[in-house]
């Protein structure tokens, strides 16, 4: 395969989707990511920084073309090098990697690109996995919103496979950071589920629906073990607020599994109040502004 320098590869892979040249695109995006993955080993970051921009413009343009191989491969290539930089100890390298992932998902998702969407998420699952034990509080954030938003984005379309595949690797989010005792961040989460569940719902997405109410409770369960109560509580307001949209909705499968996770909650202890309902409004403010830096 033809090794290009950084200029050239960054005008050819425009170029070349222009053209609707598969076979050329994947050359300028091999050759961009060896270079990017280059600069990390050498301790260049910020030059690192530069081609994974460059990389996630070229995917940002080839899904809007609907160039879904294109998309897949810069995805696949966002990963790898999202690899390299958590390995190096680069954080911001490693940021720019999965934020340019998910908005890149969040895209193919908007085109219809079922199997783009869903390798991104995905992939953002892997990063999670192997780098994630000292993200801060931000960070997770910041993080799970991308996986918000690729469910949104799928949900609005008409694409339930992509939001299961979202619903999951939220869950997976949820889940970690509850076992942390990280209420904070479990009840972002929490609302984050709550906001694609409902979404799911107006869609008529029965599975998926279900597949929120069941991630929902597991992460309700962690909550109640490590004493955290406002987690618990939002997992009891995000099934009721769910079970009553799948009733609506004549969702007879996701209204009976909403139903049956309540009961898990009866006894747990936990009420509501207006101080309750202030700090739930506090983290939705919070995901607002970093939503609004991503």
């Amino acid at each position: 395969m033809i090794t290009l320098n950084e200029a050239e590869a960054v005008e050819v892979s425009l170029s070349a989707i222009d053209e609707g040249d598969e076979r050329r695109v994947f050359e300028a995006l091999d050759s961009l990511t060896g270079i990017a993955a280059d600069f990390l080993s050498e301790n260049e970051e910020a030059d690192a920084r530069r081609v994974i921009l460059s990389i996630e413009n070229a995917a940002q343009v080839a899904a809007e073309r609907y160039m879904e191989l294109v998309t897949i491969n810069s995805i696949l290539s966002l990963g790898k090098l999202a690899r390299v930089a958590a390995d190096k100890g680069f954080e911001y390298a490693l940021n720019r990697t999965f934020i340019a992932i998910g908005k890149v998902g969040e895209t193919a998702a908007t085109h219809l690109l079922g199997a783009g969407s869903k390798v991104a998420a995905t992939t953002l699952t892997e990063i999670w996995k192997f780098s994630s034990e000292s993200w801060d509080q931000e960070k997770v954030i910041a993080f799970s919103l991308l996986f918000k938003e690729i469910g949104a984005s799928a949900a609005r379309k008409d694409m339930e496979e992509v939001v299961l595949s979202a619903v999951t690797g939220l869950g997976e989010i949820g889940k970690n950071v509850a076992a942390r005792s990280l209420e904070i961040e479990t009840v972002s989460t929490l609302l984050l589920l709550e906001e694609i569940g409902k979404l799911a719902a107006e869609s008529y997405f029965d599975e998926a629906l279900s597949s929120t109410a069941l991630s929902i409770e597991e992460i309700g369960k962690l909550s109640i073990k490590k004493g955290l109560g406002d987690a618990v509580l939002q997992c009891q307001w995000a099934l009721e607020s769910l079970r009553i949209q799948a009733e609506e909705k004549l969702l007879n499968n996701s209204s009976v599994v909403a139903e049956l996770a309540l009961d898990n909650f009866i006894d747990a202890g936990y009420t509501d109040s207006e101080e309750k309902v202030e700090k739930f409004q506090e983290i939705k403010a919070l995901q607002k502004e970093i939503q609004s830096a991503l």
